[in-house]
């Protein structure tokens, strides 16, 4: 007997009839949370500001509701707050939007208030709890611990827009209309505890409680289970977890079955994803938990046989089938049905299904052969219907629900479904295109294994569990609206993994991705686009409140931009000229902020982290600069001098108030400066050392006065390269290309080596590493060298561009690489030590680049443009 591998029009979209509205509910609640969680955290912190009171402070853990079904502690909520926002993608996509950009707006009229000083945190976390006291209405309470005073009256009106009066200290519950900036709220005050929420018989029953806090046992043990150092806890009850992310009505535990139980979860942000882990306890055993006790954890093995269209996947680990089926259906399995599609399962046991109605069930097997002929034999005497697709023997199972009856309700789709062998796995689908679509996925290696999107979430976020649940949200939820739309879009992936312990815990784990689909350029992190090329390759700078590095860029039009972590742009500006050099961040009012320093031609700018410009700048210049300022803070006490040199052979000395430092008296040089001031510090003396365009070389004192009397003149002086220290100023050398192209090196006392001998190309030095050595690049239009000590070290060739240009790249702690852009390409390339193209290059780009962990998510990014003016960042991919 044969059978068509063609589809019915009964069948087609069997399972798409209706829209789910379960992921719709979950997106209102987070938001509604989002904002309520930004305003009072943000609040409570800064009403700790104005007073840090000696009284005991009260437990926000007391007033959480004994009917909670979540609760989230947020122990630094300030810092919580700016590092999200600071580093991830997910607020970087969302907070233009006008509903999202107004929970931070509170925060914004804090850090405009300078409230926000590094040191003064409070002692207290933030803590929320959920409960649901009619229907699927979920509905929040925060507790802050606050202790009553006039200056909290007056930081509540401030931060809240409206006024508050002293019944608040008596339990008396006020109502605040909502706003632009968050939800209407009501907010009351009760031994000790700051409470706000959104339903007034919540706020009245934490006032009123007599016995608050949560009684449950397991509920404490949950809670001593959290750890030091995670950016917030959540604990939630394992139903309510499942109820919160099934996607199309299906429960998200082992064969659908429910748990009962607490989740306890540390919870970290990343610039790319939320990641939670922590420890499931149950309430007592369950078909689900009982299925994985005794299995092994090993990482997800069925995706070489799943297309990649598939949007959701729950997968069993098993080596002992017969404890699994005990487990998932409470009784001993029928030893007829057990032999014919379970005694020969090894590995994974899942199923998963498509956005519209496709389903499959995978199998895994280390005996194919042995499965298939199990299966055969339960086919009548005539056999089973048997065709063939791409050369793959395709049967129609014998027995109807034998799935199901051994696997649980999981597998209750599969009646009499179609399977075939595909290497280990023997692979089930209700439908025809649905298993031509597996074998065109395992023939065509067009899986969901490799689907780049879908394989680099698995690669990253995936571990050894024993049970997995994945989702592709976009794929596996039906569309939101409005805002909630807004945050279903910055979404990739989602994946909870479970692993049982010996003291009847289970490992749990769990990953949000962040992945829009169409955002990126092909490869890039992110991209954010100028209003014009780049006059000059994009610089880093420190963010002082979330600890990440910022984007500064400079257009053809002289305007400058910086760009956050996540790729918004953060302010632009207008300058008067291109910016000589780098930027320097220096703190003018000693509070540990951070202020962007850099000259122009014509002016000195102080420039704050809104862009603003500081009083006392910019400051013009009497004479052109001949080179880049220089900033200074000889004892560490941020008593800094801004040293510039000018055109007219004088030396500027600024304070950071931008007025000329007293007592500063240089006299001219003999010829303008031709780099920055460079200052050593040998012996306890301080020296400025500072180049000249003739070739001689002046050393001063902090007043200007000659300190040294140099002998060294770099002869010839092409391109200046640079200084190199040592234990005596006179053996301090200069690093200099002459006309002919000879690399040369000179101490101030007047020796001068030969490093490279005159040869044409581009030139520019980089450390080998190890010893003292000096590296010398020289670039030609279709090759470069790397020469140490006079030896070619490696010599690569690259495509003909008249424009290559090669760099040293600093990789921190792993010393440096070598960087080459070739514009006329549009091609940049980074090569290790030995030669060797560092693996993922060549990228798109048009100027040199950088390479830092800019997000501090311990992995280094590469920053860059391209010839348009987008700048791009991507992530370094690591050495194998």
């Amino acid at each position: 007997m044969h059978i068509a591998l063609c589809e019915s029009a009964r069948t087609r979209g069997a399972g798409s009839l209706a829209l789910l509205r379960t992921f719709g509910r979950s997106m209102r609640r987070t938001f509604v949370v989002l904002v309520l969680a930004a305003i009072v955290g943000a609040v409570a912190w800064w009403l700790f500001t104005w007073k840090q009171d000696p009284v005991a402070l009260a437990d926000p853990w007391s007033a959480m509701p004994a009917n909670a079904v979540a609760v989230l502690a947020v122990p630094e909520p300030f810092a919580t707050w700016a590092q999200f926002t600071g580093t991830s993608q997910f607020w970087g996509d969302v907070e233009g939007k006008a509903a999202f950009a107004a929970i931070d707006t509170v925060l914004r009229r804090m850090a405009r208030l300078g409230m926000a000083t590094e040191g003064r945190r409070p002692k207290g976390p933030l803590v929320v709890a959920w409960h649901a006291p009619e229907g699927n209405e979920l509905v929040p309470l925060l507790a802050w611990p606050l202790q009553p005073s006039e200056e909290a009256l007056g930081a509540l009106g401030t931060a809240f827009g409206t006024p508050f009066n002293k019944d608040l200290w008596n339990g008396v519950r006020q109502h605040l209309p909502a706003d632009t900036a968050r939800p209407a709220l009501e907010l009351a005050w009760s031994r000790g505890l700051l409470l706000v929420g959104t339903a007034a018989v919540s706020v009245e029953e934490a006032v009123k409680a007599t016995t608050p806090g949560h009684p449950e046992a397991l509920f404490a043990t949950a809670r001593r289970s959290l750890s030091a150092g995670a950016d917030a806890h959540l604990l939630a009850r394992a139903d309510f977890v499942s109820h919160f992310l099934q996607a199309r009505e299906q429960p998200i535990f082992p064969g659908e079955a429910p748990v009962e139980g607490w989740l306890a979860m540390d919870v970290r942000f990343r610039p790319d994803a939320i990641l939670l882990n922590g420890l499931l306890f149950p309430r007592e055993q369950s078909p689900a938990t009982a299925a994985m006790t005794g299995q092994p954890a090993a990482r997800p093995g069925v995706l070489r046989v799943l297309p990649a269209t598939v949007a959701q996947l729950r997968l069993m680990q098993v080596n002992d089938p017969a404890a699994f089926v005990l487990g998932i259906t409470g009784a001993a399995p029928d030893p007829a049905l057990f032999t014919a599609y379970g005694a020969w399962v090894q590995g994974g046991v899942g199923v998963a299904r498509d956005a519209d109605s496709a389903r499959w069930a995978v199998l895994q097997t280390n005996d194919p052969e042995a499965a298939a002929d199990a299966m055969r034999l339960r086919c009548p005497d005539g056999g089973c219907p048997v065709t063939e697709y791409r050369g793959v023997p395709v049967a129609r199972m014998a027995d109807a629900q034998a799935l199901s009856t051994l696997f649980g309700k999981a597998f209750s789709g599969f009646h009499q479904p179609l399977w075939a062998v595909l290497g280990n796995n023997v692979v089930c689908s209700v439908t025809p295109a649905a298993m031509r679509a597996a074998i065109d996925a395992w023939v065509d290696r067009n899986s969901l294994a490799l689907d780049p999107r879908t394989g680099d979430f698995f690669d990253r976020f995936a571990s050894e569990a024993v049970y997995s649940w994945w989702v592709d949200v976009p794929r596996a939820y039906p569309a939101a609206a409005g805002i909630h739309a807004d945050l279903q879009r910055t979404m990739g992936a989602a994946i909870l993994q479970l692993a049982p312990r010996s003291d009847g815990a289970f490992i749990a784990t769990f990953c949000l991705q962040h992945a829009p689909t169409g955002k990126q350029a092909a490869g890039a992190l992110w991209t954010t686009a100028m209003p014009a090329p780049l006059a000059m390759p994009p610089m880093l700078v420190e963010d002082y409140l979330s600890k990440t590095q910022q984007i500064l860029v400079q257009d053809r039009d002289d305007r400058i931009s910086l760009i956050s972590c996540t790729g918004k742009v953060l302010w632009q500006r207008q300058l008067d000229g291109p910016i000589l050099g780098g930027v320097e961040q220096i703190d003018r009012f000693r509070n540990d902020k951070l202020q962007l320093l850099l000259n122009t031609a014509r002016k000195v700018y102080l420039i704050d982290r809104l862009g603003r410009d500081v009083e006392g700048f910019p400051v013009v210049l009497k004479a052109p600069a001949s080179a880049p300022l220089s900033a200074f803070d000889y004892e560490g006490n941020r008593e800094y001098r801004i040293v510039l040199p000018l055109e007219d052979r004088s030396m500027l000395n600024l304070g950071p108030d931008g007025l000329p430092v007293k007592g500063w008296d240089p006299k001219k040089l003999d010829s303008p400066a031709l780099a920055a001031v460079q200052h050593v510090r040998i012996k306890g003396k301080d020296y400025l050392v500072v180049p000249q365009r003739n070739g001689h070389v002046a050393v001063l004192g902090r007043r200007g006065e000659a300190r040294y009397q140099p002998r060294l003149h770099m002869a010839a002086l092409q391109y200046f390269l640079g200084g190199r220290e040592a234990m005596d100023i006179a053996d301090r050398r200069l690093l200099w290309a002459d006309s002919a192209g000879a690399v040369l090196s000179g101490t101030l006392a007047g020796r001068v080596d030969t490093l490279s001998p005159a040869a044409s190309g581009q030139l520019a030095l980089f450390d080998p590493g190890g010893d003292a050595r000096q590296g010398v690049l020289r670039t030609l239009s279709s090759m470069l060298s790397a020469e140490v000590d006079g030896t070619v070290e490696f010599r690569p060739s690259f495509p003909e561009d008249t424009g290559a240009v090669a760099f040293p790249v600093d990789l921190g702690a792993r010393g440096q690489a070598i960087g080459l852009v070739l514009p006329g390409q549009h091609q940049l390339r980074l090569y290790d030590l030995d030669g060797g193209l560092w693996p993922g290059f060549p990228l798109k780009g048009a100027v040199r680049f950088l390479v830092s962990d800019i997000n501090r998510d311990g992995v280094a990014e590469v920053v860059t443009a391209d010839a348009q003016g987008v700048v791009l960042v991507y992530t370094l991919a690591a050495r194998p």
